[in-house]
Formats: structure tokens, sequence, C-alpha cells
């Protein structure tokens, strides 16, 4: 037969498992550790056919008004955007994309340098 004191050792930790929780800003650190795990590099300088080939979609896509999807990192993480380009900014290397729905759509710009690929939709 076991002493009492025994069986308090053999337990574990089981008399405060009821009580485990979690704070909100715990969980929230967690999170964005899980996060910043994935994240990835900017990606290298691409070559100067690639940017050709960008550079002839996007001029395309902004004189005709059509759709093109843009690849691009953004805080760690590559994105797939489908939008109009609304407007190309030469001088900032930087273009104005449009994306939403019709009739609230959202403007934002994309530095060049953050531009993996652009293709036609």
């Amino acid at each position: 037969m076991m002493r009492e004191e025994e069986l308090y050792v053999r337990r574990g930790n089981l008399l405060w498992e009821g009580s485990r929780m979690m704070l909100p800003e715990h969980k929230e650190a967690l999170i964005k550790l899980e996060a910043s795990e994935w994240k990835v590099e900017l990606h290298g300088e691409l070559d100067d056919e690639q940017w050709w080939e960008i550079g002839e979609i996007v001029l395309d896509a902004f004189k005709h008004t059509t759709t093109v999807k843009v690849n691009y990192w953004d805080d760690g993480f590559y994105k797939d955007l489908e939008c109009y380009i609304h407007k190309v900014d030469n001088d900032n290397k930087r273009i104005r994309v449009e994306y939403g729905p019709a009739n609230d759509s959202l403007r934002e710009w994309i530095p060049m340098r953050v531009i993996y690929d652009v293709q036609r939709t």
C-alpha cells in the first residue's frame, strides 16, 4: 500500500489541470510568432528580360483597361492580386492598382521592387 504523500507525487500536476487558461495577450503573441515563422525574404533582383515582360504586360493592361494578376511581396509574404493598372509612376518606380467591387474600388501603390510577376487574366 502506498503512503498518501507518494500518491500526491505520482499524481503529477493534475491538481491544477482544470484551471489552465491563456490570456488574450499570450494568444496574440503565439499567433504572431507562428506567422513570423512562415515569412520569406524579398526575392533578388529580376533580370532585364523579366522586367521587359512585366513592363509590356503592365503597359498593355493600362492602355486597354484589362485586368492582370500581380504577384508581389508584402511584409514577408507573397500575395496575388487581381486588379486593374490605374497609373504607372516611372519617376518613383511604382504602379497604382485598382481592385475590389466595381462600386467601391480600392487603389494602392505597389513599388516595382517588390513585384515578382504580372500575368494577364
